[in-house]
């Protein structure tokens, strides 16, 4: 019983053996842009509201985890029919699935100041296995800034349904590219 009186005070006074770094987001210097192809031409556009928990360290990647919660109707490209499009059941249906989530606790160092997130992204109520490589811009003890990018298949997440399933005109693949800029939670 006197074990487990001194862990938890040991725990209770050096709370940062336990967690990684709480982050928060900073949004108006933060980004996730997507691109597909469609006639082998190039069709970009980004998320513009986004939020996460984040824990990360990279001296503590066991104990590091982060959920990015994606508002989809946030959805905006140059092309306001694209957009609006976008938006409808053959696409995101953001009326049923206005949140995308990617979650990852497994993360890995894969060189100089790069890393892999191993998680699970939701989209459309799927859930599907997805890595994120990224590298650390930017590490101090208030500030941190990520860049990285993911590829996905549009298919698995039933993105692009009736017309729009053939992959001949709009590609499967997508790929994501973001830029993550955060404060320590307790910054000031």
């Amino acid at each position: 019983m006197a074990i487990k009186k001194i862990i938890f005070l040991i725990l209770l006074i050096f709370p940062s053996f336990c967690l990684a770094t709480s982050w928060q987001i900073i949004s108006n210097k933060s980004s996730i842009h997507f691109s597909a192809t469609q006639n082998n031409s190039p069709i970009t556009g980004e998320f513009k509201n986004f939020s996460g928990d984040i824990e990360f360290d990279p001296n503590q990647l066991s104990k590091s985890h982060i959920k990015i919660i994606v508002d989809i109707d946030s959805v905006a490209t140059s092309f306001k029919d694209v957009q609006d499009a976008l938006k409808t059941a053959d696409w995101f249906d953001v009326a049923s699935f206005p949140k995308a989530t990617f979650s990852a606790d497994d993360f890995k160092k894969t060189g100089d100041d790069t890393y892999a997130a191993n998680g699970k992204l939701t989209l459309r109520n799927k859930t599907m296995p997805i890595t994120l490589n990224f590298k650390l811009i930017k590490y101090t003890d208030n500030e941190a800034m990520i860049s990285g990018k993911t590829e996905l298949k549009r298919s698995d997440f039933d993105v692009g349904k009736g017309e729009w399933s053939s992959t001949k005109q709009i590609k499967n693949e997508v790929v994501v590219n973001f830029e993550i800029e955060a404060q320590k939670n307790d910054a000031k």
